[in-house]
């Protein structure tokens, strides 16, 4: 268990289930049997007991979080024209010091609410979107982009005039009409995709790469490790676990991102939940371990997200309780 005060922005399962407590008897529907059966969790070991007071700071920072998310968002609507760093990095300064306790400051450090300031990597970005933004840029001749939601893009030196780009995080839809000579190349963390005639997707998100080839050829290229995608197929790489030799991928479930839609296919609900909040505003937590384990198929649109909790308490049969700022939890 983390120290008093010090949570991670991902709950363990045991923290999962303290909160899932927390709130259970915050509901103002609490029985004589609720107040029981919480005890008796909370006897079951000293770091059930910790688990279970660390919630209770928790819950109340995170309503302190949604509180602050909120009178952000008029703050970034004034200031959304007139980006620059020095002053997001004020904005972010002035937010950490209003009091907020450690783990609410964690949140916003990770998880920067409403999208109001960029990440330290993101700062770097030529291109930038935010959740639920799409936007098409032209990189060079014979090169379109589509930049999907929280996706980061810097523009590389040229090589021998080959146009670089880097995706930094996020996702992009990229088609590559250039002379075979002259090809594009595409950068992801230690991952190169070069390709001259080709219709590519790629996703860096939490340390993992996944380039995948809907039409055409394109080469990749890795420590150690070369290979060539034809299309229908996808490469996976991550520093931590390396290269994944080419397969088959669902090209449909792929590029559905680009119809404005999420397909799911037997996903656990806490895969699906990770990629509902890239899209939806706000955070969707999940606070009961087994819940989050459920099996998720499905074709959701990502313009009506705000519905997705309703969506899973009807499926699944569970409570939803709502913060300000668009923080959900599921219990």
């Amino acid at each position: 268990m983390s120290e008093p005060g010090e949570y991670p922005p991902d709950l363990d399962p045991l923290a999962r289930e303290a909160l899932g407590w927390v709130v259970r008897l915050r509901s103002g529907n609490v029985l004589k049997s609720d107040l029981e059966e919480a005890q008796r969790w909370r006897d079951r070991s000293s770091e059930h007991e910790q688990a279970f007071r660390q919630a209770i700071r928790l819950w109340r920072q995170m309503k302190e979080t949604a509180d602050a998310v909120t009178q952000l968002r008029a703050a970034d609507a004034a200031e959304q024209n007139s980006w620059h760093p020095l002053h997001w990095s004020t904005t972010r300064r002035a937010v950490v010091g209003t009091g907020l306790a450690a783990t609410a400051a964690a949140y916003m450090v990770y998880n920067p609410p409403m999208n109001a300031w960029p990440s330290f990597t993101e700062l770097r970005a030529d291109y930038r979107t935010g959740k639920g933004e799409r936007r098409e840029i032209d990189i060079a001749d014979g090169v379109a982009v589509t930049l999907s939601t929280q996706t980061s893009i810097a523009k590389l030196s040229p090589v021998r005039d080959d146009p670089r780009i880097e995706l930094i995080s996020g996702e992009a839809a990229i088609v590559a009409d250039r002379p075979t000579n002259r090809p594009l190349i595409v950068q992801a963390l230690s991952l190169r995709v070069i390709a001259a005639k080709a219709t590519l997707n790629a996703r860096c998100v939490d340390g993992m790469v996944f380039a995948t080839c809907f039409e055409g050829t394109a080469d990749v290229e890795a420590p150690r490790h070369v290979a060539q995608l034809r299309g229908g197929q996808q490469v996976t790489f991550s520093e931590s676990s390396g290269f994944g030799e080419p397969g088959r991928v669902d090209v449909e479930q792929a590029a559905a991102w680009q119809k404005g839609l999420l397909i799911v296919r037997d996903q656990s609900l806490t895969d699906v939940v990770q990629e509902v909040n890239r899209f939806r505003t706000g955070r969707i937590i999940i606070a009961n371990p087994a819940l989050g384990r459920r099996l998720v198929t499905g074709t959701f649109h990502l313009d009506r997200l705000d519905n997705f909790p309703t969506q899973v308490q009807q499926l699944f049969r569970v409570g939803i309780h709502t913060l300000p700022g668009g923080i959900v939890l599921l219990t």
